[in-house]
């Protein structure tokens, strides 16, 4: 779970402007080796279905709130770096949590994100849901 975790995490902050600003100015190369290899072949845009598809949106938009939430906590104890760990791993924690809640499977998730960093047409229509 606490490498799921992490990936969870790493993929969050990384995806495709989907989760903020900070993601979208990365050039592609940048969020792509934020990324695990796939140890399996990357599925089609046909393999998820709608409902995959909108829980995935859904999620991404609590995740933005997540990580605003966990920013400024961050910000107010940048100047204590055990509390900031403490809270990079609240923040983790959370993260994986609105995933596992949505009714997602971390993989999906992750294999979701993945595909929308390689296929231009999905990630726009991913945005398009936004």
């Amino acid at each position: 779970m606490k490498k799921t975790t992490i990936l969870l995490a790493s993929l969050v902050t990384a995806t495709l402007g989907l989760a903020g600003p900070a993601a979208a100015q990365q050039p592609p190369e940048k969020q792509h080796s934020l990324v695990a290899p796939s140890q399996a072949a990357l599925p089609s845009a046909e393999d998820f279905s709608q409902q995959q598809l909108e829980r995935f949106v859904d999620t991404q938009k609590q995740m933005g709130q997540i990580q605003q939430e966990y920013s400024r906590k961050l910000q107010d104890h940048q100047d204590k770096p055990e509390q900031a760990m403490t809270i990079k791993k609240e923040a983790q924690q959370a993260l994986a949590s609105a995933v596992q809640e949505s009714g997602l499977k971390v993989q999906t998730y992750n294999q979701i994100i993945r595909l929308a960093q390689q296929d231009a047409d999905f990630r726009a229509r991913l945005q398009g849901m936004m």
